[in-house]
């Protein structure tokens, strides 16, 4: 079978806390699609109509190119480890994660354990290979949320 792998920032709205994100992937073993988190872009995502203008296509991709066995690593601003893990199912299109975000606004979102707004993104369920890959330089890595990546780039 023919693997790609890809590079799959997990940051919404640009500035959401790193480390909780983190440790959201890492306890329920999903990834979450770009601009398919909350509010009228995950909307879009799941009527297939997607947020072209804003994600240059980086929905659409998680959507419709990425496919199980893929290889993904997930680096997170500000933080040395990446995750590196296998997509092991097809689009979950709202996906039951117990959380809640509690805001919205220029500062990102925030995961609770309680609230008024259940967290429900869209995204695909994934088997941790490595919670901890460290990169000497993590600039070999793309800017974009998602991007497809040469496979050498990663760390032994």
């Amino acid at each position: 079978m023919y693997q790609n792998f890809w590079s799959i920032r997990q940051n919404p709205y640009t500035k959401t806390n790193q480390t909780q994100m983190r440790d959201f992937i890492l306890s329920q073993s999903v990834v979450t699609c770009p601009f398919g988190h909350i509010g009228h872009g995950r909307n879009n995502v799941i009527d297939g109509i997607y947020n072209e203008t804003n994600s240059r296509s980086q929905d659409r991709k998680f959507i419709e190119d990425i496919k199980i066995g893929d290889i993904i690593i997930i680096p997170f601003a500000g933080l040395k480890e990446c995750v590196l893990a296998k997509i092991i199912s097809e689009p979950i299109y709202a996906i039951d994660t117990g959380l809640f975000y509690s805001s919205f606004n220029k500062d990102g979102i925030d995961l609770t354990e309680q609230g008024d707004t259940p967290f429900r993104p869209v995204g695909r369920k994934i088997e941790i290979i490595n919670p901890s890959v460290v990169f000497q330089d993590k600039r070999v890595l793309p800017r974009t949320s998602l991007s497809r990546i040469n496979s050498n780039i990663i760390p032994q």
